[in-house]
């Protein structure tokens, strides 16, 4: 199945990036990890899964953003681009809505029984998750929408673009698509550099160091630590649908760029094992911003290359890609405490609940976008 207009190796890209989602958060229970999770493993855990957690954040939200933001530019430039925000609050908003009204509050709830003590849900729903307790001098609320967080920034990115756009709609009403632009090596270089030099101020001088989350604005959920790539990569792929760069960004002689990327990785896995972490990590930022460029380019090539096609079961993952991300970690979860009885290692229940959750999220998207409208949502 082919069709020239359509750029499938993007598609079967985020198809790999959602699998990676999904073993991502399948590790935060079974390896060693900083951040919170609504299922804790009893024993011992994979303490070698932070090296994939490393390698995971460094580049593939970034990737997201980056094909999110090419795919914006002509969501908007449609003709009927005056719906542009009503389909974004359909697409977006109803996902962060259930999230958070639904689906992170009920997975928080049974850690709150399994862990802390027993209380009904409508107490719990009320007194924790919106903070609410009568008579109280103050009030702790855990309202947020979880792994949705990315959605948030989608649309809050999308809000912005619409507003920018009209304005300059108004100011350069024939906006058009530039020709085919060649990337420069130097343009690499000094990007990794200015993406090094501000992640590295933003870890450091400026108090954000990785897994501390803030709510910017009071309800923007947030990593700092990352967003220099989440929004420059964001940014770099509106310009590279409107300045169309993606077509030389992805040629076969860009795969060399995975040769960098996964190198600065290996060798930090080496020197972690053999002189230490403060060698390991020496310079970190800069390296991770040569880690995240060259295996995003390296993808894109690789994908453009090879895989820029379809099949029956190929297009399947490809139209559940979006539901399968924001179902996946209720089906993560529920697989993590089903398999809590299971005398088992770490390892071999993060294989195995690491497969059936792919596998499980992907159906459960399925079977959702059969209900009638919903594939307008997913």
């Amino acid at each position: 199945m082919t069709d020239k207009n359509r750029l499938y190796y993007l598609d079967n890209l985020k198809v790999l990036l959602i699998f990676l989602v999904i073993i991502h958060h399948v590790g935060q229970a079974y390896g060693s990890t900083g951040g919170a999770w609504f299922y804790s493993y009893p024993g011992d855990r994979v303490k070698s899964l932070r090296l994939l957690f490393q390698f995971d954040a460094s580049f593939f939200m970034g990737l997201f953003f980056f094909i999110s933001g090419y795919f914006l530019p002509a969501s908007f430039d449609r003709p009927a681009n005056r719906k542009f925000i009503t389909d974004k609050l359909i697409r977006f908003g109803i996902p962060l809505l259930f999230a958070a009204f639904f689906m992170i509050p009920v997975m928080e709830y049974v850690k709150y029984v399994y862990y802390t003590s027993h209380i009904g849900f409508r107490d719990f729903y009320i007194q924790h998750w919106f903070g609410y307790v009568p008579n109280a001098a103050s009030h702790h609320c855990i309202f947020n929408f979880g792994h949705l967080w990315f959605i948030e920034h989608l649309f809050v990115y999308s809000i912005l673009y619409a507003a920018i756009r009209t304005v300059l709609q108004n100011c350069a009403p024939s906006l058009s698509i530039s020709k085919i632009r060649d990337v420069r090596l130097y343009s690499i270089l000094l990007y990794i550099a200015a993406l090094g030099l501000i992640t590295h101020l933003m870890r450091t001088s400026w108090g954000f160091p990785i897994d501390r989350w803030i709510l910017f604005l009071g309800f923007i959920a947030m990593e700092p630590a990352h967003i220099p790539q989440y929004l420059s990569l964001f940014i770099l792929g509106i310009f590279a649908y409107r300045c169309s760069f993606l077509e030389s960004l992805s040629t076969p002689r860009n795969i060399l760029w995975l040769v960098p990327g996964l190198g600065i990785h290996i060798i930090t896995v080496v020197q972690l094992y053999s002189t230490g972490r403060q060698s390991a990590y020496f310079l970190w930022e800069y390296r991770e911003a040569l880690l995240c460029v060259g295996v995003c380019i390296g993808l894109l090539a690789l994908f453009r290359t090879y895989f820029n096609r379809t099949g029956h079961i190929v297009q399947f993952f490809a139209e559940n890609a979006y539901g399968a991300y924001i179902i996946h970690v209720p089906v993560v979860v529920a697989l993590q405490y089903a398999f809590d009885p299971v005398q088992a290692g770490a390892f071999t229940l993060f294989v195995i609940v690491s497969f059936l959750s792919t596998i499980g999220s992907f159906f459960s998207s399925f079977l959702i976008r059969l209900i009638p409208g919903m594939k307008r949502v997913l």
